[in-house]
């Protein structure tokens, strides 16, 4: 399979993730729909991806696809997903059987899901959501049971800065929605995977809850230096959490970068206009812009580049052709036909306030 531009990132650091022409589709009465298309990224220890982009651009389905927990009436049309192990093999995730996906899940890669409350089994004390993970790798991990149990459970409640005392005895409901989403933190942490991927971590948690949640992830990427995917339509939490960013669009990505290219010099019209979308914190007032128009019908897409019936840079050539990834600058992507004039008009309308500005909320 061919490697696409800009796929390969982080020279000399070691692969942990592969994913290669990932394309995914769910089966419905009206018809296919697309949600992802031909993504192709490549992620190494110790980096930090982020997938940002409106509701409905396929974010969601990519981080369920790498753990295969993708609802029956998804499949995976094509592409590659493969994962390299500590111990130097390789796992093709689009082609594993049901035992050996058990094994992976967790131990080599978790999921923090974004409703904690509805991941969370309500009938089950916090312990026993540790004990029923542990259980299910105890034939290649070793029995992680007993006192053992109890102290692995303890240091990654209190990793999160939680009180392990009082939270392993407590059902879900008795716990904050801060709270239970810091209990999934700790789970997706019990057996050490190599990545961890979060979807929405701090969707509808107020303010200050957000914030603490930011700050633990923060912590725990610094001391335990593990690879992270997380999907959000939190710019800032991408802006302060992630190594990489990853612009989604109808089901693709279209523009991958490091965090200070797609913020600060974006080049691609959608991101221009979820940049324009967040009000800054600092410096003149300035009147927000929205997106015209909606995210398209993943069932009929639109002809040529999927975002021209939004776009201001649109033409006749994006009605018509599709563009590809390509790289605009040294390790930056985006697929736009108008790229360089995309970044003209950003740098000469301002760019500097954007980077000026760069914590938004």
């Amino acid at each position: 399979m061919s490697e696409p531009v800009g796929a390969t990132q982080g020279a000399g650091r070691n692969q942990v993730l592969r994913v290669r022409d990932l394309e995914i589709g769910y089966s419905t009465d009206r018809g296919l729909v697309r949600a992802v298309r031909g993504v192709s990224f490549d992620l190494e220890d110790d980096d930090s991806l982020a997938f940002i982009g409106e509701s409905g651009s396929g974010k969601t389905t990519l981080g369920l696809s790498l753990v295969r927990l993708l609802p029956q009436s998804a499949s995976i049309a094509r592409g590659e997903i493969v994962f390299h192990t500590a111990s130097g093999g390789e796992l093709d995730l689009t082609d594993l059987d049901d035992e050996t996906l058990r094994r992976f899940r967790w131990r080599e890669c978790a999921m923090v899901f974004q409703s904690a409350q509805n991941a969370l089994n309500p009938v089950m004390r916090i312990r026993d959501h540790f004990a029923d993970t542990a259980r299910d790798h105890a034939e290649t991990d070793g029995v992680l049971k007993g006192r053992a149990l109890t102290e692995r459970a303890t240091e990654c409640l209190q990793l999160v800065q939680l009180d392990p005392d009082r939270v392993l005895r407590a059902y879900p409901h008795e716990l904050s929605g801060g709270m239970r989403q810091r209990v999934m933190i700790a789970l997706g942490l019990l057996l050490n995977p190599r990545v961890l991927i979060l979807d929405e971590p701090t969707t509808a948690l107020d303010v200050l809850t957000q914030r603490a949640i930011i700050e633990v992830l923060r912590e725990l990427r610094e001391g335990h230096r593990f690879a992270m995917i997380f999907v959000s339509h939190d710019l800032s939490l991408a802006a302060e959490l992630a190594d990489r960013v990853a612009t989604t669009y109808a089901g693709r990505i279209v523009e991958l970068g490091d965090v200070e290219q797609v913020f600060y010099h974006p080049r691609h019209p959608y991101t221009v206009g979820l940049l324009d979308a967040v009000p800054t914190l600092a410096g003149e007032h300035q009147e927000l812009s929205s997106i015209p128009g909606s995210p398209p019908d993943l069932i009929d897409l639109p002809s040529g580049c999927k975002f021209h019936p939004r776009c201001p840079y649109a033409t006749d050539k994006c009605r018509e052709e599709d563009p590809p990834l390509i790289e605009v600058a040294p390790g930056q992507t985006a697929a736009c036909w108008h790229w360089e004039k995309v970044g003209s008009d950003w740098e000469a309308r301002g760019g500097e306030r954007h980077e000026r500005d760069a914590n938004r909320a």
